[in-house]
């Protein structure tokens, strides 16, 4: 009946505790503002419920007089702390990556400590690095509940997704074809790496070894994305894609750290290790923004359940 009215009281539910008798109070607040409607205009309109409105008080004001020292986080700030959560530990644990691939130490002062560790290690670091970014979200959405007015809270541009569309069966039947060329490569050449100078012939860019193990682990994570995209025709889900690029980076992350000296070809004046090397980061970069963009998904969905 009034629409202003209803808009301003859900606006003043979102600052209130989930339990504690939010229903409650928001039906006062409504019963105040009408009958006090009522008492200076006769009858409650429209236009006198938006008079009254107007001098109750800002939504967030009118809130924290009825959830005094209740609420350390905003209600309508509460979402965002496992979604910032998630997104700060994905850097966290691809930086990580970076430190272990590199075996140094990361510091970026005050997020960040990334010691120089053995692989095994990081198993017992990440957990507690997601305490720790779990505390630094917390601590920061605790002084934006605090801070007057009423601040938006930045989201990064590359992070801005689009509703996830459907699969289209030309895009899997691309995918496949790609992994169906790879494993052909691998079969009968018995690597997918390869290198021609001069315009002669192709050869093989590592060792055999070298060439069959990682030739593997990237059909592997080839492998891994058609078949989350053959997934998505039954389950049109963000965490698909979420699994997806998880699966992906720790097969990149292995790749730099595969338990096996990798031997590239000597080729002269090319230092073909900096280049593989570089390669594998870029992806591995690649697939971490990937990898934040699903925890946005997935935060979305959860947002909307």
């Amino acid at each position: 009946m009034f629409e202003t009215l209803e808009a301003y009281l859900q606006e003043i539910r979102q600052y209130l505790p989930r339990k504690g008798g939010g229903d409650e109070i928001v039906a006062e607040i409504r019963s105040h503002i009408l009958e006090k409607a009522e008492r200076e205009s006769g009858e409650a309109t429209g236009e006198s419920v938006h008079a009254i409105i107007s001098s109750y008080g800002r939504p967030q004001d009118v809130a924290a007089q009825y959830a005094e020292g209740s609420e350390i986080i905003a209600p309508i700030f509460r979402r965002h702390l496992f979604r910032y959560t998630w997104i700060l530990f994905a850097l966290h644990a691809a930086l990580t990556t970076i430190a272990l691939s590199f075996d140094a130490s990361i510091i970026m002062f005050p997020f960040f400590f990334i010691p120089r560790m053995p692989s095994w290690a990081a198993l017992v670091y990440l957990p507690m690095a997601w305490l720790a970014d779990f505390g630094i979200v917390a601590l920061t959405l605790f002084i934006v509940t605090q801070k007057a007015g009423r601040p938006a809270l930045p989201w990064p541009r590359i992070l801005r997704v689009r509703r996830l569309e459907p699969p289209k069966p030309a895009s899997l039947a691309w995918r496949v074809a790609i992994l169906a060329g790879m494993v052909f490569l691998l079969v009968r050449y018995h690597t997918i790496f390869f290198y021609s100078l001069n315009l002669r012939p192709f050869e093989s860019l590592m060792d055999p070894v070298s060439s069959i193990v990682l030739s593997i682990m990237f059909i592997a994570a080839i492998f891994c994305n058609a078949a989350a995209y053959a997934m998505r025709f039954v389950i049109n889900s963000s965490w698909v894609l979420l699994a997806k690029d998880t699966v992906v980076l720790l097969i990149l992350w292995s790749i730099l750290n595969v338990p096996i000296a990798v031997r590239f070809k000597d080729v002269q004046g090319i230092d073909l290790r900096i280049y593989g090397g570089t390669f594998v980061i870029i992806l591995i970069t690649v697939t971490a923004v990937k990898l934040l963009r699903s925890l946005a998904r997935v935060a979305g969905e959860i947002a909307i359940s």
